[in-house]
């Protein structure tokens, strides 16, 4: 075991003593120079990779087998959450449109009690527009509420819905960029997209050796 940790630390003296490596590129000799140099790094960088290459690979499979041991014993009782939750939403918006449906009809009833008891006024029935004047406060006052329960309750969630795309306001649109960055490689610039200017840049891609 001291073998090992002792040449994973050798190995780690000999990968920064290659990254501290530097050179000022001001020339045509320095250029070539630097990516001599950026060659043998990458090779350096090939070189960590596949010696942590088996023991991440171990890592990983142990990984995966935990989460699928773990994923068979969530799955049904996700299951069930899934199936309890989506009746319990359901019930509950069913419920919340018949007490909006209920409010909505009280309301027109009270209103139409108001009308009468006005209609009873003018016509000089007194008793008539004071026992409707009762029932359009007492209709009006009704608020229908849903149950109290313990534990976790519903939460509104809204969802925007796009019913005309043309009249969004230019605010909440969205650029594709990837789009436009796969048109500018495969084009080159050369169809021209309003409102959009091709840039050209450099990437060094010297590789190992």
């Amino acid at each position: 075991m001291e073998n090992i940790i002792e040449q994973q630390e050798q190995f780690r003296t000999e990968v920064l003593t290659a990254a501290k490596a530097e050179i000022a590129v001001v020339d045509q000799q320095t250029y070539v120079a630097a990516n001599g140099l950026i060659s043998k790094l990458q090779g350096v960088k090939k070189e960590v990779t596949a010696r942590f290459a088996k023991p991440k690979k171990k890592a990983a499979d142990a990984h995966k087998a935990v989460c699928e041991l773990e994923k068979s014993f969530l799955a049904p009782v996700e299951d069930a959450i899934r199936r309890l939750k989506d009746q319990t939403t359901r019930w509950y918006a069913a419920e919340q449109e018949r007490i909006r449906a209920e409010e909505e009809r009280r309301r027109k009833e009270a209103e139409e009690l108001a009308a009468l008891a006005a209609e009873a006024e003018a016509a000089g029935d007194s008793e008539t527009a004071a026992e409707a004047v009762v029932a359009a406060v007492v209709e009006s006052a009704t608020v229908t509420a849903m149950p109290k329960v313990a534990g976790p309750s519903m939460r509104e969630v809204w969802h925007a819905v796009v019913v005309d795309i043309t009249k969004i306001p230019r605010e909440y649109l969205i650029v594709d960029q990837s789009m436009l960055d796969r048109v500018a490689t495969a084009t080159k610039g050369a169809v021209p997209i309003p409102g959009v200017r091709f840039e050209k840049t450099y990437i060094n891609a010297t590789r190992a050796k």
